[in-house]
């Protein structure tokens, strides 16, 4: 069998293949899978940092596209958005169901350096917890997009690089998203101190 240059693929091309698993067609999903499996690992490796439980979640991952991919809608988001959105939101629980390991936030970008000492920002203490709270807590007052944008840098730590492959959208909008949604934070989280 001649092998797909699934590189080339158009978003219309990966539509066509995801309306053909929809009817339960295994050859478009292996062409999915074999595609997606390999980045995917490599972008969960690069989230978990443990190459077993990279695979199992590109393995839960994909098994999701399989499963529901009735819900995948083309006119929301391209394909690859669908597929990274379901292995993140995966890594996200992961992350929040494992004991004794933090995820890390950035506090340097929403509150002053003096807020909390730098020698403090290197291990857990209870006011590194409080700002990873406290993001959480505001998160709903953000927009989706803002919101999405800020729960992968801040919370999950993704380079603004990889947030914009993952959402397929420019940079700039990643950095844009991100000064909006600090703004509006740092006012509300200000605001409810006083």
């Amino acid at each position: 069998m001649e092998s797909l240059d699934t590189q080339a693929f158009s978003k219309e091309e990966w539509h066509l293949y995801m309306e053909k698993v929809k009817q339960r067609d295994k050859a478009s999903f292996a062409v999915i899978f074999n595609h997606f499996s390999p980045r995917l690992k490599q972008f969960v490796f690069r989230h978990m940092g443990n190459e077993q439980v990279a695979m199992e979640i590109v393995q839960e991952a994909l098994s999701i596209v399989w499963q529901k991919s009735v819900l995948f809608d083309p006119s929301k988001s391209s394909l690859s958005t669908w597929i990274y959105t379901i292995a993140r939101n995966l890594c996200f629980d992961t992350l929040r169901k494992q004991k004794g390991r933090d995820c890390h936030l950035h506090s340097e970008d929403l509150w002053p350096n003096d807020y909390c000492p730098p020698d403090m920002v290197e291990h857990y203490s209870p006011e590194t917890d409080r700002l990873k709270q406290q993001v959480i807590k505001y998160l709903d007052i953000l927009p989706e997009a803002q919101r999405e944008v800020v729960k992968a840098v801040y919370l999950e730590e993704l380079p603004h690089q990889q947030v914009a492959d993952m959402f397929d959208i420019p940079l700039g909008t990643v950095k844009s998203r991100l000064r909006l949604a600090v703004e509006k934070l740092r006012d509300t989280i200000g605001a409810d101190k006083l």
